[in-house]
């Protein structure tokens, strides 16, 4: 589990680093101040265990992860400065964006269950019905924050932040349009 979360983090880092590798880190830290939305769309969970919310089932089956986002859903952490690259070497059925000071990943990931049972510091969120697990980690000057949303009984969507100087509660506020707008692009299910 550290060799994971280390490998994860350490590849995050480089990217934002070096604008050629990312990933997903490992293990959660409470997000600092993170207040949820009034919005009744998001909400957090006091439970983090058992099977998770999904509120429509979604298809990830032929679903372009570099479709999942669009440069106007990345606007409020900055502009695209290259066109979004499939990055399967790193993490399968992803995609990462690259932004001035740092990176968004999405991808078509695995069972919900599975990233909650491995970061067991994380914390779950509710959006738009769907169960999201969020962690946050500081890495040098950036700050990774990653979620986890369940959208069928064996997929979830990863969307993964990368970003120098960045406050980790502003991070999950500034993520969870950017999960909506992902789970809202993959077909019923």
């Amino acid at each position: 589990m550290t060799s994971t979360r280390t490998l994860l983090l350490v590849a995050l880092s480089a990217f934002v680093l070096s604008g050629c590798s990312y990933t997903i880190n490992g293990d959660a830290l409470p997000e600092a101040g993170f207040t949820p939305s009034a919005t009744p769309s998001t909400t957090a969970s006091g439970t983090a265990g058992g099977a998770p919310k999904i509120a429509k089932q979604r298809s990830v089956a032929g679903v372009d992860p570099c479709k999942l986002l669009t440069g106007d859903d990345l606007k409020p952490v900055g502009s695209l400065v290259k066109d979004p690259a499939r990055k399967d070497d790193l993490i399968q059925e992803s995609c990462q964006y690259v932004l001035p000071d740092g990176s968004v990943v999405a991808a078509l990931y695995q069972k919900y269950e599975h990233v909650r049972d491995r970061q067991p510091k994380g914390r779950e969120v509710v959006v738009e019905g769907h169960s999201s697990w969020v962690l946050c980690e500081r890495d040098g000057n950036a700050t990774v924050c990653t979620t986890t949303t369940a959208v069928n009984p064996n997929r979830s969507v990863l969307v993964a932040m990368s970003l120098n100087g960045g406050k980790e509660d502003q991070m999950v506020a500034v993520l969870q349009p950017m999960i909506k707008a992902a789970v809202n692009r993959l077909p019923a299910g």
